[in-house]
């Protein structure tokens, strides 16, 4: 291509705006030297395209930051109060979406009205209407590291204290008796705090 050619060339590109394709790859380097100048020579003069080519730069930026990779919570805590605090956080919504609705009738002494386990099976929870019509909620896991954690529960107006025990070589558990008199009318009313 002789220099008189590329002169119409770049007189030309002034005046025609680049294809989304070629501000793509302007953008991502992938022009080759004659391409890179046409473009340039039209960038030098054309608002629009610069502008487009600004967005699309910011649009690469953005969706580099949104892409970062899924967080394990085991390596995200730094303790393992924060790591037992970010399971009862998954376990409370798996209580209130149940509960937030009205109640129903028909559950038998015995019956086990409510039941959580976390996708990885670190964490369990279930919810018993005793024959004394009192509620025991009961927490278990087999995370001995979690032993002697403290557990601040609330229920309505009902609040208690309980420590994660150990049982046996098979992990922890706690469990809460709610008399039937302290049994808050709404449900999904609850709260859990690791302590």
């Amino acid at each position: 291509m002789g220099s008189q050619d590329i002169e119409q060339l770049l007189e030309s590109a002034k005046y025609k705006h680049l294809s989304d394709a070629t501000l793509v790859s302007y953008r991502d380097s992938d022009l080759d030297e004659i391409a890179v100048a046409l473009a340039d020579a039209h960038l030098r003069l054309c608002l629009v395209c610069d502008r487009r080519l600004t967005f699309l730069r910011e649009e690469e930026t953005a969706l580099t930051i949104t892409e970062q990779p899924e967080i394990n919570p085991r390596d995200y805590f730094h303790t393992e109060i924060q790591r037992l605090a970010f399971y009862f956080n998954d376990l409370l919504t798996a209580w209130i979406v149940p509960f937030s609705k009205t109640a129903m009738r028909g559950a038998g002494d015995g019956d086990e009205v409510w039941r959580y386990e976390s996708e990885d099976g670190l964490l369990r929870g279930w919810a018993i209407l005793e024959s004394d019509a009192s509620l025991t909620v009961h927490f278990s896991s087999p995370e001995l590291v979690w032993e002697g954690a403290r557990i601040r529960f609330r229920l309505g107006p009902f609040s208690k204290e309980v420590t994660l025990q150990r049982e046996g070589e098979s992990g922890v558990a706690a469990k809460i008796k709610i008399p039937r008199r302290e049994r808050a009318k709404k449900m999904a009313d609850i709260s859990i705090e690791v302590v």
